[in-house]
This record gives structure tokens, C-alpha cells and sequence, in this order.
């Protein structure tokens, strides 16, 4: 599947000119090479990805499974070379994705799958832009700079074994850089800003919504009660959060496991933004010399002690030298106390 995307990649510049795409898409290509030099900007590594251009013949580039115990939200974990333990299995191939699936689901676990729009290879390759990538809504902005943004930190930050932390990151960072970018280049009242912000509105109501799920089950995973009035229970809860949400799939241990993966990191990442000043770039800087060392076991999902020690390397602004009644610098005075 990655070789296919290598020999289908275009240049940009070429693909821009190509008639047979939409003009919206044209336009949002031409806008690919400003969000990578906004990103570099923003203390990302610099890559090669995303200076060619891939259309496909579908809406997801590959289809993620993932997989929990019945009775738990813990994600079953695959291991590779290079990137260790991973929550999750991307597949290129659609049917081979639903068979692996549903042999998971005969094994006994609680499954997930998912389409996907985008991955990062973390710089081993130069990964293209994907028509998966490109929404045909004329204020679609804020969807591809964010997916670029998302990967870019990939690239620049990942710890093997560690998925919580690189999600997390990823996520935070490329929310936060996503609004900057938009409000530099289109300005605070533009549309473009806006759309995004409304869609993040309906997100964050959405992972505020699972993550009470989240909680919910893993109090009643602890209740002393036969199995089957816990599966019973499980049932009746997943279900009715289904119809509440509007989710398009079966709501399972492993889709709210994923969701762990992807924002379970936020109240932390919030934590060390607000340390570091609320400079996205000082989150960058900080996070850039994480290592597996940093970490006290395999997918580590308290983010708190690491988020401590990254603060305490945060710059800190410089304090204003006490001025006087005048306006003016105050010599050899401490300033007054304020008043209570």
C-alpha cells in the first residue's frame, strides 16, 4: 500500500494545473507549501513530505482496527520494529481490515474499526497529500492544515511504546497551531476561522461526552457482580450512547479505548501550556528531547509527572523592571505593595 502511494505521487505544482481536479482542491494544494512553512515556523523538523500529491478512488486511505478485553478499556497493543507497541492496525485494504476484524471479534475482544484520511510515516518517507485529505467544503482550510500540522509533529516528536503521548501531543499542538494559522492568514473574523472553530465546538462536545463513558464503564468494570449482569449492563449503556451521540458505528471498549489514545493527554498538555506561558512553540521546544527514559513503563497513560519535569524547562518571561508614578524605571526602590 505505501509503494502504491510512492508511484502514484504527482508534484504539486503539476497537480495544481490539472484541469480534472476541482478548483477547490487546486486552491487548497496551492495553500499546502504556506502551512509547512508555517509549521516550520512553529519549531516542527522540517521534511520532504507533502510536496507531491496522490488522488485516490476512495474517502479513506487505510481502515484502522483496534481491539479491547469485554470487561476492560485497556487497548490491545501490536509491536513493531521502530515505532514498539501500538494501540491500534492500519490497513490499506478494506476487506482485509473488516476480516481481521471480525477474527478479533471470534477471539472474544471488543473491536473498532475506523476510516482514516491521513498517516504519518515520521519522516521515513515522504509522505504525499492525499485526496483523503481534501474536503470539497469551500471553508475546508482548517481540515487539511490541521491533518498537516498533526503529522508534522509526529515527525518531529514520537516516542516508541508511547502512543498516548505522541497522539496527544500531536493532537494538542496541531489544534492550537491550526487556529493561529487561520487567524494569520485569512484574519479573526474570517470564515475560514470560523468554520473550524464550530467543528471543534461539536468535537470537544463529543470526547467530553465519551470520556464520560470512559469513566462510567471503568466504574462499573469494577463492580463485584456476575458477568452477565455486567455485560447486560455494558450493553444497555453502549447503546443508548450510540443513539445519543449519533455515532455512525457500534460504540465498543475499543472506540472509547482509541479516544483514550487520542485525548486522554489534553487535561495534561493543557497543564504544561499554561506552564509554558500558553506559547505552543515553548510545548514544541520542551517535548522535543522526550525519550523512552522519560517514561516509567510501556504505554504510559499519566501524563503527570512527565508533564512536571518538561515544565520546570519552559522559559519563563522576563519580569518588567518596577516603574514609578511617572512611567518611570524605579532605581534602587522596591516597588509598593499592592494593596490587599
Amino acid at each position: 500500500g505505501q509503494m502504491d502511494l510512492l508511484c502514484r505521487a504527482r508534484d504539486i505544482d503539476d497537480a495544481k494545473n490539472n484541469p480534472d481536479l476541482s478548483p477547490n482542491t487546486r486552491r487548497l494544494l496551492g495553500d499546502v507549501p504556506i502551512v509547512k512553512r508555517y509549521a516550520t515556523k512553529s519549531g516542527l523538523v522540517p521534511t520532504r513530505s507533502y510536496e507531491d500529491f496522490v488522488e485516490l478512488d476512495r474517502r479513506s486511505v487505510v481502515w484502522v482496527v483496534s481491539a479491547a478485553p469485554t470487561f476492560s478499556l485497556e487497548p490491545k497493543e501490536w509491536w513493531f520494529p521502530i515505532v514498539g507497541d501500538v494501540p491500534y492496525l492500519g490497513w490499506f485494504d478494506k476487506h482485509l481490515a473488516t476480516n481481521h476484524k471480525e477474527s478479533l471479534a471470534r477471539e472474544g475482544w471488543d473491536v473498532d474499526m475506523r476510516g482514516s484520511i491521513a498517516y504519518s510515516t515520521l519522516g521515513f518517507f515522504d509522505d504525499p497529500v492525499l485526496s483523503t485529505m481534501i474536503d470539497e467544503a469551500p471553508d475546508a482550510d482548517g481540515e487539511l492544515a490541521n491533518v498537516i500540522l498533526h503529522e508534522s509533529v509526529h515527525a518531529t516528536v514520537y516516542v516508541a511504546g508511547q502512543s498516548e503521548f505522541n497522539e496527544g501531543l500531536a493532537t494538542f499542538v496541531g489544534d492550537h497551531l491550526t487556529i493561529e494559522y487561520l487567524t494569520e492568514r485569512f484574519g479573526p473574523e474570517s470564515h475560514e476561522l470560523a468554520a473550524w472553530v464550530d467543528g471543534e465546538a461539536y468535537g470537544k462536545a463529543l470526547r467530553e461526552r465519551l470520556y464520560q463513558a470512559y469513566r462510567d464503564l471503568t466504574a462499573l468494570y469494577r463492580r463485584k457482580i456476575p458477568r452477565a449482569q455486567m455485560l447486560q449492563e455494558k450493553t444497555r449503556y453502549l447503546e443508548r450512547l450510540r443513539a445519543e451521540v449519533g455515532f455512525p458505528r457500534p460504540i465498543t471498549n475499543a472506540t472509547l479505548a482509541h479516544y483514550d489514545t487520542y485525548h486522554g493527554g489534553e487535561e495534561a498538555f493543557a497543564k504544561l501550556y499554561e506552564i509554558c506561558n500558553r506559547d505552543i512553540r515553548e510545548v514544541v521546544r520542551v517535548t522535543r528531547v522526550v525519550t523512552a527514559k522519560d517514561f516509567d513503563k510501556t504505554a504510559e497513560s499519566d501524563l503527570t509527572k512527565l508533564v512536571d519535569k518538561l515544565g520546570k524547562g519552559c522559559k519563563k518571561p522576563p519580569v518588567p523592571a518596577p516603574r514609578s508614578a511617572k512611567g518611570e524605571p524605579t532605581a534602587g526602590r522596591s516597588p509598593a505593595p499592592p494593596p490587599p
